[in-house]
């Protein structure tokens, strides 16, 4: 799903860090951090170092969870 929606991204990007069962993608790569300035849209790509304005990311539900080691 196609999202700009920064509190909607920021959850996703929590379940992608955190839990593992969500994708956060734009067109140059993962996304790993988001943020509005004067009105863009910027997105931080991992191992990029820099933000990069982008129209909407990708939130893709995978559907499985980390699996814990007992």
């Amino acid at each position: 799903m196609q999202s700009t929606n920064i509190s909607q991204i920021k959850k996703a990007l929590w379940n992608q860090a955190f839990l593992g069962n969500t994708l956060v993608l734009c067109p140059m790569g993962p996304v790993v951090a988001v943020r509005r300035r004067k009105g863009q849209l910027l997105a931080l790509i991992r191992g990029w170092g820099r933000w990069y304005s982008v129209e909407s990311v990708s939130i893709q539900w995978l559907g499985v969870g980390r699996q814990l080691l007992s």
